[in-house]
């Protein structure tokens, strides 16, 4: 688990997420969505910066169920709802295929001893592809899908919000800290 430290760094940037998604107008899905983002986003950044074995060893597997728990939810609840409308279909053509490669590279990644090298470039190319995933979403994706949702992403969220705890609950029993 994540020590106090790292668990708040994580919380501080969900909230500047959540800030942010506010002023430019998102709610309900949109809005939770970019405080994963942020949160994740601070973990993503605390084990880029580190050589440490041991944080790459206890932090990993909270980012991987977070991130899979994430695409879980996006990927059962908002980005159906994209493809029932023209102007949105093409987005979540794109985001699937996004998310494929995604869960692909976690997969391999968790088969990385992470004391090596291989680990870190593998783990570096994990942050690149999230980076780019976030921004897409944050950029356009979102902001098309508030514009064509409307209050409809309000009654989204707690769809999501319920699949994402169910897959958080199954990745926490099926894969060791």
């Amino acid at each position: 688990m994540p020590n106090r430290t790292e668990e708040i760094a994580s919380k501080a940037m969900g909230a500047v997420k959540t800030a942010k998604a506010t002023v430019t107008g998102l709610h309900g899905v949109f809005k939770q969505l970019e405080k994963e983002h942020g949160e994740v986003s601070a973990l993503l950044m605390r084990v880029k910066m580190s050589s440490d074995p041991e944080v790459r060893a206890e932090l990993f597997p909270k980012i991987r169920r977070e991130l899979l728990a994430h695409e879980e939810g996006e990927l059962q609840n908002v980005y159906p709802i994209f493809k029932q409308h023209a102007e949105t279909a093409g987005i979540a053509a794109h985001h699937a295929s996004e998310a494929s490669e995604l869960h692909d590279h976690l997969e391999r990644l968790s088969g990385t001893a992470v004391d090596g090298s291989a680990w870190q470039e593998n783990f570096d190319r994990l942050v690149e592809l999230v980076t780019h995933h976030v921004k897409e979403e944050e950029s356009e994706y979102f902001p098309a899908g508030q514009r064509a949702f409307g209050e409809r992403a309000d009654e989204m969220l707690a769809q999501y919000l319920q699949t994402k705890e169910r897959k958080l609950d199954e990745l926490s029993h099926n894969m060791p800290d």
